[in-house]
């Protein structure tokens, strides 16, 4: 059936839903909900998600009216991406549908519900619910922790079969929509990076862990600090811009970090995040300046100092890239990319006891980092040093046996000691590990050459051509 208002033909689903409204009465579900915020201009999701700052004040907007849960559930939806009303509606029937199974299953199980809302509710009458719901979220999906941290990820990991569905940050965000459609409010509490959430029970506090399926406690663990909203959607921008720094998405992951910003100027952890983006797509500029402002709010930080070296040395700044390598290892004496990078600096700058002793410094604190054993092999190949670059290489290969430079690098040294043979063996080594290694081909077929080996000379020659066709210039 349906009935005629002027020219829409509205269903008896929407019919009721319109009736509802105009007497004041909120839909209680996501799905209806979300239609409401739909159906105002202002709360669109492109219009919300133009800057930080208007998503929080939507945010606000709409917890006043529906609740903490739905005000979450659609601005966190809106953060993952999505801008079609039929998506948003499509995942608020989702949450619908994940609330049932977990609330069918507590209802099932505990004795008394209560709503928190009800007269007379009191403290063990409340929490029998939140627990079974609880105890169903860890029965729905046993191994749910895993790298997602969209809200869109962590729904339809909870209702698919796929293992894993969120990272601490995921699953404390949809943790706490469940507990708040439950009727209950949550603190967001962060120590060491995981977040652990603070439900207030009938005046009571009971603490949640997100990525454990411990019980709750009743005293809190650790000393985490309370989020505020606007510091909780920063940690949300900031761990969405990891994300797509992980997919290579460097300007989008720009984009997201300067949000965070937005909400949460003084966070020297995103600054150094948006400088490893700027250094990504090959502007240190960029970088340095971001790095300047994370050293302002925090001058002891190691990794700033080490970016801000590679910045530099990108620039072929070389004194300004050792001055800030040298100040990251000051800060952290087990820095092994900091003393290498350091070491690659001093030999830009032509001081190569220097630079032997840096890398010596990264082999010493950790005797399998490889880049550091190629780099002295390299230092002492330069220095025609054959037989100290060849020992270097063999321990690079030792920790690292398919790294096809050190392979490369080992067929220089022992062409230069006119060790045909071992050459040939090591630039064979070298394009079985990379066929496309044009180097190894081109060096290859000069060994060939020089060995007598004509035909096999030409073959590895044209294939070095086919890889580089400028090696026939």
């Amino acid at each position: 059936m349906s009935e005629v208002t002027g020219d829409v033909i509205l269903s008896i689903r929407e019919r009721e839903a319109v009736t509802q409204r105009a007497l004041g009465i909120l839909p209680g579900d996501e799905e209806g909900r979300f239609r409401e915020l739909l159906s105002a201009p202002w709360l669109s999701p492109r219009r919300i998600t133009r800057s930080a700052t208007q998503l929080l004040t939507a945010v606000s907007e709409i917890e006043a009216e529906f609740g903490t849960a739905t005000a979450l559930a659609y601005g966190l939806l809106c953060v993952a991406g999505l801008r079609d009303d039929a998506e948003l509606i499509e995942y608020g029937r989702k949450l619908d549908q994940l609330f049932e199974r977990l609330t069918t299953h507590a209802c099932a199980q505990s004795v008394g519900w209560c709503e928190a809302g009800s007269p007379g509710a009191g403290f063990d009458q409340l929490l029998g619910p939140l627990l079974e719901v609880r105890r169903a979220l860890w029965k729905l999906k046993p191994d749910r922790v895993s790298g997602d941290v969209l809200l869109t990820q962590v729904i339809d990991g909870h209702l698919g079969t796929k293992p894993g569905a969120g990272n601490s940050l995921g699953l404390a965000l949809l943790d706490s929509i469940i507990i708040g459609k439950l009727g209950h409010t949550v603190d967001y509490l962060i120590e060491d990076g995981l977040l652990r959430l603070r439900v207030t029970v009938a005046d009571r506090s009971v603490y949640w862990e997100t990525v454990d399926p411990l019980p709750v406690a009743f005293v809190a663990v650790g000393k985490g600090k309370t989020l505020q909203r606007s510091e909780l959607l920063a940690l949300i921008y900031a761990s969405l811009g990891t994300f797509c720094f992980a997919q290579g998405r460097w300007d989008k992951a720009i984009e997201v970090y300067r949000r965070a910003l937005e909400l949460e100027s003084k966070s020297p952890e995103t600054y150094v995040s948006l400088a490893a983006c700027s250094l990504r797509k090959q502007d240190p500029g960029a970088a340095v300046r971001a790095l300047k402002e994370a050293l302002a709010l925090s001058p002891q930080m190691a990794e700033a100092y080490y970016l801000q070296g590679n910045a530099y040395a990108m620039m072929q700044h070389w004194p300004r890239a050792v001055g800030a390598f040298k100040r990251a290892v000051e800060l952290r004496h087990d820095y092994v990319e900091a003393f290498n990078n350091l070491g690659l600096a001093y030999m830009n700058m032509g001081e190569p006891r220097c630079a032997q002793k840096a890398f010596e410094a990264a082999i010493e604190s950790r005797p399998d980092y490889y880049q550091a054993h190629f780099n002295l092999g390299n230092l002492f190949l330069e220095q025609k040093q054959h037989d100290r670059a060849l020992a270097s290489y063999r321990e690079a290969c030792r920790h690292e046996p398919d790294f096809a430079p050190a392979r490369y690098n080992m067929g220089r040294a022992y062409y230069e000691k006119h060790d045909l043979d071992s050459s040939i063996s090591c630039y064979q080594k070298a394009v079985q590990i990379n066929p496309r290694h044009f180097g190894a081909w081109h060096n290859l077929g000069i060994a060939y050459r020089d060995k007598g080996l004509i035909e096999k000379a030409v073959d590895a020659l044209e294939r070095a051509v086919t890889l580089n066709p400028c090696l026939m210039r």
